[in-house]
């Protein structure tokens, strides 16, 4: 009776749903800068009569909402469902839905997070007479940029049960039971959904490195001290970071994506700057290979007769799903979907702020899958033609609302 109730009203909602995504991936917005966006969903909560308050992470210049819905004999259990809301810093390639916020899209799919969210919350209201509990929602800012919008939301209490009537930094009562995150996966058939128990992802440091020499005339390198060259030796140096610092059999991850030094093919310049990322699974790695990276870096430079300064800033723990939590929202995604439809995760490299929540309380990221035939559909996330197979959003919503009111 409640899968079949819970089904029909996210097919109901559909239209709705795919106009949520839609509305939201036309004005993406920066980490802790979702005001609009956040200005939306709580427009959409008002047309829900649902309860929630605004105002989280606001020191931050964010929008975060905490929401929530009582079902029969609220006290029961609490579980919280999570959404994240902030697009990357990407020029979203040209078609007729795409982004209309020059350099930014939401090319990590947090539109369609927020749109099945919503789309849970309008299926658990008008279904509240047929469950029990009491389900909290929170609506996220701030996912790709550290601190994290999570830490932030743990600190100011939104796991707890009067969040969403108190909040940011008013809470008193209990924390929620659980909580359950979703993220969507192009490498994965829509209407399918992917779970990992124990270790998912990774942790996610980030990494800088100012190599400061002497700049001068670029036909005249013996009166420099060229950060240049010293960068590329400091670059091929930390490759070996990984392979000789760390037990094989711990995955490890390190990786410059950024260079930034000079400003004219004939000068030297004084200074270059690289920014990377570290990524580990345990912590006694994590503090063997940050020391490794300080070292080889400034006595690499100093090799050159450069300088090395290594700024780094320890990023969002791994994302380790609780066990029988994780294996109690697998079975129930077989009862929803059919056991063809749930497969079994890899371990991935990325890092997810997630994990925050998951340090407080029993928590399950899972994947939805997002793949499909048209443009983008099979692009990975964090590249300018990312697209999904709309078709996911109503499995995602129902997926949602089903493990908020069956996992335990």
């Amino acid at each position: 009776m409640l899968k079949s109730a819970l089904l029909s009203s996210v097919d109901a909602a559909r239209e709705r749903i795919l106009q949520h995504r839609r509305h939201l991936h036309l004005h993406p917005e920066p980490s802790f800068q979702e005001t609009r966006t956040g200005a939306y969903v709580a427009e959409v909560l008002r047309s829900l009569n649902v309860t929630f308050t605004s105002g989280w992470c606001r020191d931050r210049g964010a929008a975060g909402i905490v929401a929530e819905i009582k079902g029969k004999d609220p006290g029961l259990r609490r579980i919280a469902l999570r959404a994240d809301m902030d697009a990357l810093p990407i020029q979203e390639v040209d078609r007729p839905h795409a982004s209309s916020v020059p350099g930014w899209m939401h090319a990590c799919g947090h539109d369609a997070h927020t749109a099945c969210l919503l789309g849970a919350i309008e299926a658990l209201q008008s279904n509240r007479e047929h469950w029990s509990g009491t389900v909290q929602f929170i609506f996220q800012p701030g996912e790709e940029t550290l601190p994290g919008g999570a830490s932030i939301l743990v600190k100011e209490g939104a796991l707890h049960s009067d969040a969403p009537i108190a909040g940011p930094g008013l809470t008193r009562g209990e924390q929620v039971d659980g909580i359950v995150g979703q993220h969507v996966y192009p490498q994965l058939d829509a209407g399918k959904v992917g779970f990992r128990s124990g270790p998912y992802m990774a942790a996610a440091d980030e990494l800088r490195i100012r190599i400061m020499g002497k700049g001068g005339h670029a036909a005249l390198p013996h009166l420099t001290v060229d950060p240049i060259v010293t960068a590329a030796h400091v670059i091929s140096a930390l490759q070996t970071v990984v392979s000789r610092n760390c037990n094989p059999v711990e995955p490890s991850v390190l990786t410059f994506g950024k260079i930034r030094g000079g400003f004219a093919r004939n000068v030297i310049p004084d200074e270059v700057v690289l920014d990377g990322t570290l990524r580990t699974y345990d912590e006694p790695t994590a503090q063997t290979l940050r020391a490794a990276i300080t070292r080889i870096a400034e006595s690499t430079a100093a090799a050159h007769g450069a300088r090395a300064e290594v700024d780094l800033a320890i990023g969002y723990p791994p994302v380790i799903n609780a066990p029988e939590w994780t294996e109690s929202c697998r079975q129930r995604a077989i009862e929803l979907l059919g056991e063809d439809r749930v497969v079994e995760l890899p371990l991935r490299m990325t890092g997810e702020d997630f994990s925050f929540y998951q340090k407080a309380v029993p928590g399950c990221f899972y994947r939805l899958g997002t793949g499909g035939d048209g443009p983008g559909c099979r692009s990975g996330l964090h590249t300018s033609d990312f697209d999904i197979n709309e078709d996911a959003l109503t499995t995602g919503a129902a997926m949602m609302a089903w493990l908020a009111l069956t996992a335990s």
